[in-house]
């Protein structure tokens, strides 16, 4: 009777917790990826009213980038399309996460000098918050619920989720140093 009474006052035991995050980690990776590939299609293909290759040019420009923007505008909607993808999925789910996040970070950049808050397109509260879900799902890992389950960086995300940050970092810098 005792033994009833100490099991029920410990918790949930490792499989429901596991379980639990494992669900969650499945669904911030079906909203991240389906939003970030959302927005590649946007600016790729002009997708969903959005502004295709040219007009994402010409909006890179306006946010301070310099040259190459028609390289960048296909670099930007390839990474959120594919990564996008891998994260929706749970496939390589480091370089997706990655990919993400880099596109995250340039776009928090360039959109800091206009304050926190979404006001005429000039704050950048909504891309520090898919920035935190990809540094998220980078760092954790797919979960168990993925094409990933059995494969190194599953069962080691945090090992793999640094090196995939410091890759992310490092594009990032090289864009902005380049490009900006």
């Amino acid at each position: 009777m005792i033994s009833d009474v100490a099991d029920a006052d410990s918790g949930p035991g490792p499989a429901e917790t596991r379980g639990g995050i494992d669900l969650g980690l499945l669904v911030l990776r079906v909203v991240l990826g389906v939003t970030m590939g959302a927005h590649g299609l946007q600016h790729l293909f002009g997708a969903f009213g959005g502004p295709g290759v040219g007009g994402f040019a010409r909006a890179l420009g306006d946010f301070g980038y310099t040259s190459q923007t028609t390289l960048l505008s296909w670099i930007t909607g390839i990474s959120e399309v594919v990564g996008g993808a891998l994260v929706l999925v749970g496939l390589f789910t480091p370089i997706g996460a990655a990919a993400l996040l880099g596109v995250c970070a340039n776009i928090v950049y360039v959109k800091f000098g206009g304050g926190f808050f979404q006001k005429q397109g000039q704050g950048f509260e909504f891309e520090l918050l898919l920035a935190a879900a990809s540094l998220t799902v980078l760092l954790a890992g797919s979960g168990r619920i993925a094409l990933d389950v059995n494969t190194p960086w599953r069962k080691r995300p945090l090992s793999f989720g640094l090196i995939g940050l410091l890759l992310s970092a490092a594009a990032s810098v090289v864009v902005i140093v380049l490009c900006r």
